[in-house]
């Protein structure tokens, strides 16, 4: 895997209350801002990050260690998050520094804005999912009694840092998380931006371009722009989380941390099989099936002893927090670049879903 950097700044996004760079030397201005606010900052990290990107910033503040995973997204680390800015004297105005993936930036955020009712946080997002989806909308919490994101709020970031330099201390796999969040952007809003990212699943060189994350972020924050509070389109983002994170949290359940599928391989099984009930729902076409089929089949195979039973998932999907009714709620596609919100699927759908899932072994 390799980051290609551009020789242009990109220029600065400013959509509601964001303010985010994606530039060559975007980690110049976070250690700028660090410098700035060296006297009254704290940085949240996990072992990972506190590794090998805290010392790409160049500094000696304050920091908190958390545990690392899906796993310690909880109200527990929140508690140990609090005490621990208690012994830093930190203060309303005291800056929170989220340094870290996804995982990270939305239970950091959610335990700054509790602090003292509300402290400032500023989002660092070191994952290519957290740069172009998690970090991105203001959504923050943890997860509650093995339900993805069910305590939480919205609340902006004072600002969010996009440094392309961070995906340099990534695996291949922690990538993958990311291509997948941003195939799911052009799948519901943008068919040329869908058909420069299935390269990054197509072919062997995995090079992602500053240019590309910038697209994905631009897609996404159009979408929160129009409707912050997730009431309306915003919930197109869903598309493929509805059985992606069913999948996700029965796995974590029946798994060790290190062995459970990501995020990002739960929803492109999710996607894949939202893309089924999209044609039989809502007249997705066979063709454009078949294609995100095979954009997506070499993920399919690699983990396809693990997909789960349909059974094992309902009391998943039927507690999702997007439910309205008793029915579970999708977000379907029309056509690639095009999605709507709100279809209430039934189980026997699912069903038939997971079974042309387990047909492209």
């Amino acid at each position: 895997m390799s980051v290609v950097k551009e020789t242009r700044v990109k220029p600065l996004f400013s959509f509601a209350c964001y303010k985010f760079e994606v530039v060559e030397n975007g980690l110049k201005h976070l250690k700028k801002f660090i410098t700035d606010h060296e006297q009254n900052i704290i940085v949240l990290a996990d072992k990972h990050t506190y590794a090998f990107c805290y010392p790409l910033l160049e500094t000696n503040v304050p920091h908190i260690i958390v545990p690392y995973g899906e796993n310690y997204k909880n109200l527990n680390s929140c508690e140990f998050i609090w005490k621990k800015l208690i012994e830093l004297n930190a203060k309303r105005n005291t800056t929170l520094l989220c340094l870290g993936g996804g995982v990270l930036c939305d239970m950091g955020a959610f335990a700054g804005k509790c602090y003292q009712r509300g402290m400032s946080v500023v989002l660092a997002p070191t994952s290519l999912l957290a740069m172009v989806d998690a970090s991105i909308g203001g959504k923050n919490g943890v997860d509650f009694l093995g339900l993805k994101n069910y305590i939480g709020t919205f609340s902006e970031p004072k600002h969010i840092f996009i440094c392309p330099e961070f995906l340099t201390t990534l695996p291949y796999p922690e990538m993958v998380n990311g291509f997948v969040e941003m195939l799911k952007h052009g799948l519901i809003a943008s068919k040329s931006h869908y058909d420069q990212v299935k390269l990054l699943f197509l072919k062997d060189n995995h090079a992602i371009t500053p240019n590309l994350i910038n697209d994905s972020i631009a897609i996404k924050t159009q979408i929160v722009k129009d409707d912050f509070l997730d009431l309306g389109v915003r919930r197109r983002l869903n598309f493929g989380h509805t059985i992606g994170h069913a999948i996700e949290a029965n796995s974590l359940k029946i798994s060790e941390e290190n062995e459970a599928l990501s995020h990002g391989i739960s929803v492109a099984l999710g996607m894949v099989v939202e893309c089924y009930i999209s044609h039989k729902v809502v007249g997705f076409s066979a063709d454009q099936l078949s294609e995100v089929s095979t954009v997506l089949g070499g993920l399919v195979k690699s983990v396809y002893d693990e997909i789960p039973e349909v059974d094992d998932l309902i009391p998943y999907l039927t507690r999702d927090k997007k439910n309205f009714n008793d029915s579970i709620n999708c977000t379907l596609l029309l056509e690639i670049g095009e999605a709507n919100h709100d279809y209430e699927i039934g189980e026997e759908l699912i069903k038939a879903g997971f079974e042309y899932l387990k047909s492209l072994k």
